[in-house]
């Protein structure tokens, strides 16, 4: 029971501090993702100091490396204050400086095989994530770590450094090796998730935006200039179909007796009814206002009629509540077949005339 009352306890500390390092920044307008890995590295490098500070206190007994890993702790708990206070830019200025001068200060120390120079490259990326786009200050700062590359290879490589590591170099460069791997993976880890997360959303906003340009907003269906892309291809692969245009009856007196909203109603309830009596190979659009479109492929006229049939009989039975009162909807159908020698525009304006003959001849009505 102690044991687990002492890991409910760690969780909460290990949560409130988790909270405490994913803090916004008071500066408005700006993301906090840098800055958190920032100060996560801040946390890294104080705890490799501490280690170095033992290993330099009870092992080395050098007061220049308890100094150095001293000063390393305070400046990184500096940064660490600072990231809650100052822009990104600063923060990642600020940090990229000090350890800077660390490697610098530690090479020196303790030569080329504490391996401390290779947190160049560390700096590198982060760099290179910090700022946006290729500018200038990081072609500056790539060749800045390029020539501190090359000093260190040139006059501390092979050499000693002030502090002698002689049976403990091994430990010092696994230590850095450690908190480097884990740092560059932690750094590029975070910016690529994020990227590819940022690439799905986009990919995903994308076929949304298709499928709203492609849709009649209201009603769902497919709007015009899909269902002409739609035609297009049926004639382009030779697949033979019917067409169908309808109209409801009646409906400006609808608008005017109940009003457009009730109107809205009544277009998204006859949507419904055509996503109902319809299959997923065959295609309905608002064409425009209250008139609609259908499309079935490989239907011959026939087959077409008796299909257009079964949905008017459906549409009739639409009963759009009105305060006390229901309110029924009929609507005329012009149908076709596609005429192979003539042209989809030709097709849609024979049955917008068949649809025309049938307001004529009395409404609710199936012209053939």
């Amino acid at each position: 029971m102690q044991m687990y009352h002492i890991c409910i306890f760690c969780s909460e500390r290990m949560g409130r501090l988790a909270e405490f390092i994913n803090k916004d920044t008071q500066i408005k307008n700006e993301t906090k993702r840098m800055t958190v890995i920032i100060r996560k590295l801040c946390l890294t490098f104080v705890a490799l100091s501490v280690v170095n500070l033992f290993l330099n206190a009870f092992w080395l007994h050098s007061l220049r490396g308890v100094l150095l890993w001293c000063g390393s702790i305070l400046i990184d708990g500096l940064t660490f204050y600072i990231s809650y206070h100052a822009s990104k830019n600063i923060v990642l200025t600020v940090f990229v400086i000090q350890k800077c001068i660390w490697i610098l200060a530690a090479t020196m120390l303790y030569g080329w095989e504490g391996g401390f120079q290779f947190f160049l490259i560390l700096l590198m990326i982060l760099y290179s994530f910090g700022e946006s786009g290729y500018n200038g200050k990081k072609l500056i700062f790539d060749i800045l770590c390029f020539v501190m590359f090359v000093v260190f290879v040139l006059f501390f490589k092979g050499n000693e450094g002030v502090i002698p590591i002689a049976g403990m170099d091994r430990i010092i460069q696994i230590l850095n090796i450690l908190v480097f791997c884990v740092s560059v993976a932690w750094v590029s880890s975070t910016f690529s998730t994020e990227s590819q997360e940022y690439e799905e959303k986009i990919v995903k906003y994308n076929e949304q935006l298709k499928i709203e340009a492609g849709e009649d907003a209201l009603t769902g269906l497919k709007n015009r200039r899909s269902t002409k892309e739609v035609l297009e291809k049926l004639v382009d692969n030779k697949i033979p179909f019917s067409i169908c245009m309808c109209d409801i009856d009646y409906f400006k007196n609808i608008n005017d007796t109940y009003g457009h909203e009730f109107g809205d109603e009544v277009l998204v309830a006859i949507s419904y009814v055509f996503k109902k009596m319809t299959t997923d190979n065959e295609y309905v659009s608002r064409w425009g206002g209250e008139e609609f479109l259908l499309i079935f492929p490989r239907l011959n006229g026939d087959d077409a009629y008796m299909k257009v049939d079964r949905i008017k009989d459906e549409i009739k039975k639409i009963a759009v509540p009105h305060g006390d009162k229901n309110v029924s909807i009929t609507m005329t159908y012009g149908l076709t077949e596609y005429d192979l020698g003539k042209n989809p525009e030709h097709n849609i304006k024979e049955v917008d005339e068949k649809l025309y003959m049938g307001k004529q001849s009395g409404r609710d009505r199936i012209v053939y």
